[in-house]
């Protein structure tokens, strides 16, 4: 009796393929630079939805006459992430959450955007925000949240935002 319980215990913990999320919602928002970096605000709730607004996309194909702006990636929009997006993004999370994790390097950059990452838990909130990222912060967390917000997605309904930017 006793080895057959501990059989069902193993198999129901073996046998779970649903990840749980890390995250009730996270938001992550860039501001403008002096060049043509993006402008986003994107939250992602638990449930794989997610709700983008992009106030500020340039073209890659720059013309005599500078930058231009893109208004067909502009705008509001929604949509779902993919199983393996979503898992991809928990697994980051957890890096992120490490308290050991360096987002951030010492000392001010003036042209570069402000990336701030909250990550709402319950009732708390963790904010991560730098104008100085590491180079691996930059390379696996940014980059993945700007894939995202450049990704395939519909046209959607303009929000408010919720959320307050009082990361410090």
């Amino acid at each position: 009796m006793k080895y057959l319980f501990i059989l069902i215990v193993a198999f129901l913990i073996c046998g779970c393929t649903k990840e749980n999320p890390m995250f009730d919602k996270i938001t992550y928002k860039t501001t403008s630079c002096f060049g043509t970096c993006p402008t986003y605000y994107l939250e992602i709730n638990s449930d794989k939805t997610f709700k983008l607004f992009a106030e500020q996309i340039y073209k890659d194909d720059f013309s005599i006459y500078g930058y231009e702006l893109d208004s067909s990636k502009m705008g509001y929009f929604k949509g779902k992430l993919d199983d393996v997006t979503f898992k991809n993004l928990n697994q980051k999370l957890q890096k992120l959450l490490n308290p050991k994790y360096k987002y951030y390097r010492n000392g001010m950059i003036t042209d570069t955007p402000t990336i701030t990452i909250v990550v709402q838990r319950g009732g708390d909130k963790t904010c991560y925000q730098t104008r100085n990222p590491t180079d691996d912060f930059q390379t696996h967390v940014i980059n993945f949240f700007n894939k995202i917000c450049s990704g395939k997605v519909e046209k959607g309904e303009k929000f408010m935002t919720d959320y307050k930017f009082d990361c410090f």
